[in-house]
């Protein structure tokens, strides 16, 4: 997929356009004021009071302003920043920013804004694989940027547009690696979330109260217009507006007179009366025409509104009152009540849809196929949608899958209209692959059954939507592959041809990004049990492959015997897909390759430990290279080998990443990271969120027909009961998940767990081999499997169980550990310790923790007299 971030207008700069249409950043891309508001309103009045709260804010080097709309926030940062003299790099954001490669694009543009003859800057911007790891490409643009005591100011507006946890998460590693002299300013509505806890103290936050107008400001406010308020009049511009700066503008701009009473004013009527009213029939118009945008530069404003004059237009109206602000010198945005009140005027306006289609097409010219089409979209010509979407899902630079769900998440969380299901039934694919991705079954299976009931009018609207359909169903997870193998038929005669490339790997990634092609897009562990499983496959989905199938067989039956324990042949048939590899070839699949391989080995290290070593470092520099979108999964692996190792500082490490975050629902490509994140969890013994994490784990392997999913979940849940000592509901749940694996013969998945499954298996097999026993269990599957962790744990001795038998002579706590403790000896709770260190509340959790472990005690006053008796603090 393509996704033109950047969202200035590159008419005016040297910008190079290669392959894919996408842009390359060059060293005179970007003026050195690119990012900076151009100027406040005229008549904007000095406020003592609120710039020394900003003042004080700024003390730690990041202000967060929350109010509600029109209360000032966007004049007030500019009034304190123009007091300051401060250079200024000022970040506009939308809904559609809420995706981190866009979101960290887009701030990395405007920190090379400010040195853009930085080359070291210039190389990360252009890295091809810049948007598959934003946050540590952001850091790595950082690092470079030349030394410089200019102050500045990084202003990200509008931050409640932005939904994303893992966004937020990263924020503050971001900021602590800015240089000292950049002050950083949020404006939002909302209050700050909860992932910005590290650098929230109590002067830092500017609220509503601190932006209202006093009763004394009102009226010297008036006074700079030419108007002396009574002082009941300021008493009553106070009460009806609550000191509400648009508000209070509003007023002062409505023709007051001195003396004159406001009871009865009409202030919803304001722009209507005051200001729409009084405006020339061409300026409406231009205000209407541009009203569908959410940000336009001069030249854009050029083509919606057939004025050449729009730049001197659009300069008066920022410069004369505060409905239209200039975010960048040459790129503008209405203020949200000023549009909400245009886009009121634009329902009943019969060329809404024609201004609409304009800003698409537009769009479409620049290769922004994702803005185009959520213009095209927003419309309502629905029927003239298919072409965009061509160009949407076909045409755009792949990315990674968290990103395509992301983008479409921008679509389909919204209200979306049933008309437009009916006028173009191919949305019905786009909608039930992205409620797949995002672990919505319900969503997915009525969009399923839509696409199978309009086939014919999907077909009508090309062929690659019929292949886009197999793709869809393909993932249905109400039924087995050999049922859609059964009933391929019904695409069979609507389909002229087969994508030669093969469609499944245009479009984003056909694993999903996850390291097991048996468990990727569905479950293929049922080929498992049919040695003739391949022929179906090949006639009917293989084709979607395209040249990938080549080697993808092969490596699907490497990780049967792999999970069987058969890991010699499971070697040879890695090596044999190896082998079957060209450049022609997709990294998703060499990907999975890499992984098993690497994977195989470690379990032959006695044969195989050089080999193995050598896999690894191939590994990682195939994902850093050429997948960086894979890193998550890479840093997932290497955190629970490293807890296998009884490494403690990997779980802490793990918690602290940016895309570890509280979920409520399981989206698919991210699979692979949550089983890691139970594993840390049970390590700090934070066994109530290992809890609710495997919970949602066990429904979603359950729900959407993945076995083997369901079966890890049951494992790491009795591994985690047993911990908590309650040793015959863990029986229970390790039985149900050998009940499952039974079938495939499969043994690996569990006899992994080692150390913390073996007592478990041990009371299975005694179960298994009383004569009374009639379930599903042999005695020697169970034992097989018990032989394999018995092993394992002769391996891993350290995994997941507490250390016994330590004293206390050479007890020693890491840097942040005894940091941690130190703060609590001097009466800090938790949150206070994540504003004074900077690190994140799971993280400090988790530094008490193995400071606790260490120290053999189990709450905060007893560690803090324990340490103080050892010496360590």
């Amino acid at each position: 997929m393509m996704y033109i971030i950047d969202k200035i207008s590159f008419k005016d700069y040297n910008i190079k356009k290669y392959e894919e249409k996408r842009y390359e950043v060059t060293d005179t891309t970007f003026l050195s004021n690119k990012f900076t508001l151009a100027s406040l309103p005229e008549n904007v009045m000095p406020r003592t009071a609120l710039i020394q709260s900003f003042d004080k804010a700024a003390e730690s080097r990041f202000v967060y302003v929350c109010a509600p709309a029109g209360s000032g926030k966007t004049v007030s940062a500019l009034l304190w920043i123009e007091s300051k003299s401060l250079e200024t790099i000022w970040i506009g954001l939308d809904k559609y920013d809420s995706v981190p490669s866009v979101f960290y694009k887009q701030l990395s543009l405007g920190l090379f804004s400010k040195q853009p003859q930085n080359k070291g800057m210039l190389e990360v911007l252009n890295n091809p694989i810049f948007s598959a790891s934003p946050v540590e490409n952001t850091i790595a643009l950082i690092n470079e940027m030349h030394p410089d005591d200019t102050p500045f100011a990084l202003v990200l507006d509008d931050l409640h547009l932005i939904k994303n946890n893992e966004i937020f998460k990263a924020i503050p590693f971001i900021i602590k690696r800015l240089p000292a002299n950049f002050t950083v300013i949020f404006l939002s509505r909302f209050a700050p979330p909860d992932e910005f806890l590290p650098l929230i103290i109590n002067t830092n936050i500017i609220g509503a109260s601190h932006l209202r107008f006093s009763e004394d400001e009102i009226s010297s406010f008036f006074k700079r217009l030419g108007q002396d308020l009574t002082t009941k009049q300021s008493k009553m511009v106070f009460d009806m507006t609550e000191g509400w700066v648009m508000g209070v503008n509003a007023v002062a701009h409505s023709g007051l007179k001195s003396g004159e009473d406001l009871n009865g004013f009409d202030f919803s009527g304001y722009f209507e009366t005051q200001i729409w009213g009084n405006w020339s029939p061409d300026l409406r118009k231009f205000c209407l025409d541009t009203a569908v945008l959410d940000e336009f530069s001069p030249d854009l404003a050029v083509i919606m509104t057939d004025r050449n004059d729009s730049a001197d237009v659009l300069e008066d109206l920022s410069r004369t009152n505060s409905f239209l602000s200039c975010i960048h010198d040459d790129l503008y945005r209405y203020h949200h009540i000023f549009q909400d009140f245009l886009r009121r005027k634009l329902r009943d306006n019969k060329n809404a849809p024609y201004l609409y289609k304009k800003a698409a097409e537009y769009y479409k010219e620049q290769g922004d196929y994702t803005r185009a089409l959520r213009y095209m979209m927003n419309s309502g010509d629905w029927k003239s949608i298919d072409g965009y979407l061509l160009l949407f899902l076909f045409k755009n630079r792949r990315g990674g899958v968290a990103d395509y769900a992301d983008f479409l998440r921008g679509f389909f969380d919204d209200d979306f209209p049933e008309k437009a299901y009916l006028e173009m039934p191919v949305l019905h694919v786009l909608a039930a692959w992205y409620y797949y991705l995002t672990g919505r079954h319900q969503q997915f299976a009525f969009h399923m059954d839509s696409i199978i009931k309009k086939l014919p009018a999907i077909a009508k609207a090309g062929n690659e939507f019929v292949e886009f359909s197999i793709l869809a169903f393909s993932v249905d997870y109400r039924k087995t592959m050999k049922q859609k193998e059964q009933i391929y038929g019904i695409f069979s005669g609507l389909l002229k041809k087969y994508t030669p490339e093969g469609l499944a790997t245009s479009i984003a990634t056909y694993t999903h990004g996850l390291p097991f092609l048996s468990r990727s897009n569905v479950d293929y562990n049922e080929f498992a049990l049919d040695p003739d499983w391949m022929r179906g496959f090949k006639k009917t989905f293989a084709p979607l492959l395209g040249a990938e199938w080549d080697y993808l067989h092969s490596l699907l039956s490497a990780t049967f015997a792999y999970e069987r324990g058969q890991f010699a042949e499971a070697l040879e048939l890695i090596n044999e897909s190896e082998s079957m590899i060209k450049p022609i070839h997709k990294i998703d699949g060499r990907i999975c390759v890499a992984f098993l391989k690497h994977t195989v080995l470690s379990h032959l290290r006695k044969t195989y430990a050089a080999a193995a070593g050598e896999a690894l470092i191939d590994f990682t520099e195939l994902v850093l290279t050429e997948m960086q979108d894979f890193s998550p999964n890479l840093k997932a692996y290497k955190t629970k080998m490293k807890l296998f190792e009884g490494d403690e500082e990997a779980a802490e490490k793990w918690l602290d990443e940016y895309f570890v975050v509280e979920i409520d629902r399981i989206e698919l490509f991210r699979l692979y990271q949550h089983f890691t994140t139970v594993r840390v969890y049970i390590c700090t013994g934070q066994f109530d969120e290992a809890e609710r994490l495997l919970t949602l784990l066990a429904d979603y392997g359950r729900t959407l027909n993945r076995p083997i999913d369901e079966a890890e979940a049951l494992t790491l849940f009795a591994v985690l009961l047993y911990a908590k000592g309650d040793k015959k509901q863990a029986e229970n749940y390790i039985t149900a998940a050998l009940e499952i694996l039974c079938e495939y013969e499969y043994i690996t998945l569990i006899a992994d767990e080692g150390i913390a499954i073996e007592p478990i298996i041990k009371r299975v097999l005694s179960k298994a081999s009383a004569a009374e026993y009639k379930g599903k269990l042999t005695r020697i599957y169970v034992n097989e499997v018990l032989m394999a962790a018995h092993a394992r744990a002769k391996l891993y001795p350290n995994y997941l169980r507490q250390k016994s038998g330590k004293t206390d002579v050479g007890i020693k706590l890491s840097r942040r550990q005894k940091d941690v403790i130190m703060l609590l000896s001097k009466g800090n709770h938790t949150a206070e310790i994540c504003a004074l260190t900077g690190l994140s509340l799971s993280t400090v959790k988790t530094h008490l923790y193995f400071a606790y472990k260490k120290l053999g005690v189990n709450d905060a006053l007893d560690a803090v007299l324990k340490a103080r008796e050892l010496g360590i603090i």
